[in-house]
Parts: structure tokens; sequence; C-alpha cells
């Protein structure tokens, strides 16, 4: 009699246990698909890892890659300050790791929204669709790039300023040239915070302007101050800013603009970003 209250006891608490171990394998599943469902895949073809990290980083919505996952980890140890949402965007740049020491080739199916920088180069052979800006200064842009840069030179003319190209595309070659002279002059190290190493300069994209004058003046002309607040209307942004060559790599110029288009420009404009961090945050992923 006794053996049989045992076995009863001991059936009940099987069936209860079996029933809660049902109810949490059903809320899991269904935990894991409403997440997924809320989450822009990250281009894996299996089940996304990032499910598991959910509470060490704040990553829903965000630009978060979980190839990037245990450079995010080393990052924040590293600035414990910072949001998660800065350590992935700047993870994302590449602000983790020294300028040119992991090089990744321009991926060149974004088109004119490419990033050309201290972590991404050109091929040495490659030469946009240039178009001539004779009558604008001279010399060449991308095709895209020189049709706005006219309309935004007109612009600008009718409001009686002078806005010419003095430095638009630039071969793989004469990029060499023109660095290996900044470097015999002032050495690497100072020639690399305002020169681009071959391969790795916006002007062999073809989508960059150096306007007017290459001279920190240029911030106190009148021209300077119509295109701070009108390039982005004809997709120019100012391309290294003051305060972000931390991020750029590149000190202050004034001078220098790069084709984006009008909705990107906007953006970042409205933002008051650099586009390494438009780039890290809406297209890279």
């Amino acid at each position: 009699m006794f053996m049989k209250k045992i076995m009863k006891y001991l059936i009940v608490i099987i069936l209860l246990a079996l029933i809660g171990l049902i109810g949490f394998l059903i809320w899991k599943y269904n935990y894991k698909n409403e997440y997924i469902n809320n989450k822009p895949n990250d281009n894996y073809d299996k089940e996304p890892i990032y499910l598991d990290h959910v509470d060490e980083f704040d990553i829903k919505d965000s630009n978060y890659l979980e190839r990037f996952y245990e450079r995010y980890v080393a990052y924040k140890k590293l600035h414990p300050d910072y949001s998660d949402d800065k350590i992935i965007t700047y993870v994302n740049i590449g602000l983790d790791k020294p300028f040119y020491s992991d090089m990744e080739e321009v991926d060149m199916s974004k088109k004119y929204l490419i990033i050309c920088n201290k972590y991404h180069n050109l091929k040495k052979n490659y030469v946009p669709d240039l178009v001539s800006l004779d009558g604008y200064g001279g010399g060449s842009m991308e095709r895209e790039a020189a049709s706005y840069f006219k309309k935004m030179v007109d612009a600008a003319k009718k409001e009686g300023l002078s806005l010419k190209n003095v430095s638009g595309y630039r071969s793989y070659n004469t990029q060499t040239s023109l660095y290996n002279s900044y470097v015999s002059k002032d050495g690497k190290a100072k020639a690399d915070t305002y020169s681009a190493r071959p391969g790795t300069s916006e002007h062999q994209t073809g989508l960059a302007s150096d306007i007017n004058w290459v001279s920190s003046r240029f911030e106190n002309t009148d021209e300077f101050k119509w295109l701070i607040k009108n390039a982005h209307k004809y997709g120019f942004i100012l391309r290294y800013p003051k305060g972000k060559t931390f991020i750029t790599g590149y000190t202050y110029e004034p001078w220098h603009f790069r084709y984006v288009g009008e909705s990107v420009a906007k953006y970042i404009y409205e933002h008051d970003i650099t586009y390494e961090e438009y780039y890290a945050t809406f297209i890279l992923k």
C-alpha cells in the first residue's frame, strides 16, 4: 500500500515536470521567433548568434554585426564610458584598430556611396567614369558627381559667389607622387595626417573636389560659408570636418567636399556626423 502511494506521487511529480518543461520550451521558441522577426537579417544563412548577446549589448534596432562581436567586447573594456551604440559604430568604422593596419578592398557595388579611407583601399588600376570640369575650374570628376558639382557652382554663381574645382580626380600614380613628396618634406607620421597613401585617396574615386584653394583660410570666405549651408542640397558633404580627426584620420580640411547624393548628404548635414559614421550605421550592414 505504501509503495503504491509513493508511485502515485512520483508519477504526479514527473507529469508536472514534463508540463513545466514543455511550457518553457514553447515560451523560448516564441521568444526567439518574435525577436528574430523584429531584427534585421545579419547576412547569415544560419540562425543569428546575436540572441546569445542580448544581455551584453543593446543591439535591438542597431547596426550590430555578429562577426564583430569579439571586437565589440574588447573595445567596450577599453571604453566602459561609451554607450553600446557608440561602441558598435566605432568598431564598425574600424576605430578599434590602428589606421592602415587591416585594409579591406573598397566595395565597388556601393557606387557613389563607396568608402575609401584608412581602412578601405582602391585597386591600383581603378579609374571611374570621368567627365571634364572645363569651365568649372578644370580637371575631372565621376560623371554623376560632376553633374551635381556643376549645378552647385551655377547656384552659387547666381548669388555672386565663385566656386571652382582645383583638384578632382587623381590617379593612383599621381597620388603616389604627391604623398611621397609630402613624406620627404614632413616625414611619414605628419604626412599621414593630411595626405592619403596611394589607393586610399578619395580623389581616386572621382567623387571628391578640393574647392577654390587648399588652405585653412578658405574657411573665412563667403564661398565656404555658402557651401556649409548649401552643399548638401547638391549631394556634397564636408568630408573632413573640424574635431573629427580621430574618426576620419585627417586634419580639418574646409576645402574638401565629397559627393554622396542628396538624401545622404542631407542626413549627414542635419545630424552633424562624418561619412564614416553614416557608412558604419547604414551602409556596411
